[in-house]
């Protein structure tokens, strides 16, 4: 049975790090413009502003574990 690298769920992993300071101010930005916004379209602001977070995130990891097979 081939072993797998296991997932270190800690700030020691640079994924955790950008995980945390990417979407997770996305998504309290994003309930922030829910509850006030007056606009009829806020949730769909809001889902944006997370779409685009997710999208940078992933964006950057995959460059980053691009650099980790190199390596």
């Amino acid at each position: 049975m081939a072993s797998t690298k296991r997932y270190e769920l800690s700030f020691r992993n640079p994924e955790v790090r950008i995980y945390a300071t990417i979407v997770l101010p996305a998504v309290l930005l994003g309930l922030l413009v829910i509850i006030f916004s007056s606009s009829d379209f806020n949730f769909m602001y809001a889902a944006l502003i997370q779409t685009v977070a997710l999208v940078s995130f992933y964006c950057w990891r995959f460059i980053y574990r691009q650099k980790e097979k190199k390596k």
